[in-house]
């Protein structure tokens, strides 16, 4: 076993399943984020290291010391076949040399001995005070609440275990009380939901490493909605001027009422107001946005573009981290009509080098952003039955919500009417 090969040029080799812990609300704990949902390798119950050390955890561990592909995995090699930097790519240049002593003490049967959390991302709830389209109950109270409403208990219940709404790995803080003795290995965090500002345990994380002294080596890094900076009595720049080293990105796919729409629960007034505040009174914090494009904001999003980079409300040291969004599939820009999908290409083929002229790092990821979303668009083939799934659920949602998307989002009406114009 050539681990220091393993790190530096393994085909599916990651460090994550030595050194990292990702769960969600209902209890699944995956690889990493990027992980297939469907396929957990273990459960929020017991000890820290029953969960590290489960059968299917192990079994991880063996195969990518073989350098095997575990099926949990694809994602990551799905996107690095198309030439896409990944999490694995990322997290073996960055914490491959601190993970190799962690590596070889892995037992033959695929154990670890004992676990240093040093990358840490755990969706404690589905609390959140948002509905965004491209979301549902699990990962949004409010959704279920909705769907709740529209289905039914027994409807609901069949459909997702129960009527319980609110859905938490944490129960009586039993889960964060066996988290506390790994929390100061902590190198970094990813904090999301939910909605990570509203998260009660967020908060209790960040005063224990306020309290120990952990706060000045660990980096923060958030992905929100930007709808509040102040929740429950807790004031987040009181929290924040303790840490030196925060990334924040702020989930948004377009602004003014194509936001409000999208993002139900938006108001785009307070969120530019946050924006500014960040800006200007929180010089530790690097902001950028991390969209999901899809059919809801595609035609939209370089007016978000353009916005946040004419008002300096984004930083220099970071690019958009831009997500194609891939579920629910009716939603994918690749199945537009591909009459739509070429009049978006050339836009954003106009997007390309308008703010990355400098032959910089940063500017050639702003380049890749817009470049992964073209071709997107140039693989994609129309698909009629899936558009016409996409407008029925948003039929739904529209009636539910009292909204049009048609009517906010012009290009969809078109959409629509060439559509209807197949049949």
């Amino acid at each position: 076993m050539d681990i220091d090969k393993l790190i530096d040029s393994g085909k599916h080799f990651c460090v994550l399943p030595w050194i990292h812990f990702h769960a969600w609300p209902d209890g699944k704990v995956m690889p990493c984020c990027v992980a297939d949902s469907d396929q957990p390798v273990s459960e929020v119950k017991g000890s820290i290291m029953d969960i590290m050390n489960s059968p299917e955890y192990r079994r991880v561990r063996l195969e990518m010391l073989d350098d095997e592909g575990p099926a949990e995995c694809k994602r990551c090699y799905d996107l690095e076949a198309n030439g896409t930097w990944t999490l694995r790519n990322s997290q073996n240049s960055v914490r491959g040399e601190r993970a190799r002593d962690i590596i070889a003490s892995t037992g033959p049967d695929g154990s670890i001995p004992d676990f240093k959390m040093l990358y840490m991302d755990i969706r404690f709830s589905n609390l959140c005070n948002f509905k965004c389209r491209s979301c549902g109950p699990g990962c949004s109270n409010l959704w279920g609440d909705e769907e709740l409403e529209r289905m039914g208990p027994d409807q609901f219940s069949a459909a997702f275990g129960g009527t319980d709404t609110l859905v938490s790995n944490n129960s009586g803080d039993k889960f964060l009380t066996e988290l506390k003795p790994y929390l100061n290995d902590v190198e970094e965090v990813y904090m999301a939901g939910g909605e990570i500002l509203v998260t009660p345990e967020h908060y209790a994380i960040l005063q224990h490493w306020i309290d120990t002294g952990h706060c000045k080596s660990v980096k923060l890094m958030y992905t929100t909605n930007m709808s509040k900076l102040d929740h429950g009595g807790h004031k987040l720049f009181d929290y924040w001027k303790h840490f030196p080293n925060i990334e924040v990105w702020a989930s948004l796919d377009a602004m003014g009422e194509v936001a409000e729409l999208v993002r139900s629960g938006t108001r785009w007034e307070k969120v530019e107001a946050n924006l500014i505040r960040i800006r200007d009174d929180m010089p530790n914090v690097n902001l950028q946005i991390t969209p999901t494009i899809s059919i809801w904001n595609v035609f939209d999003y370089p007016r978000l573009f353009d916005w946040v980079y004419e008002n300096k409300l984004v930083s220099n040291n970071l690019a958009p981290r831009v997500n194609i969004l891939t579920h629910p599939d009716h939603a994918q820009i690749a199945i537009l009509p591909d009459y739509i999908r070429l009049e978006l290409i050339r836009m954003y083929k106009d997007y390309v080098g308008k703010y990355a002229m400098e032959d910089d790092e940063i500017s050639s990821q702003i380049l890749d952003g817009f470049r992964v979303i073209v071709q997107t668009l140039w693989r994609g083939a129309e698909d009629s039955n899936k558009l016409r799934e996409f407008f029925a659920d948003q039929e739904v949602v529209d009636n539910i919500r009292s909204e049009s998307i048609t009517g906010t989002i012009p290009k969809l009406a078109e959409v629509q009417q060439w559509l209807n114009s197949q049949k």
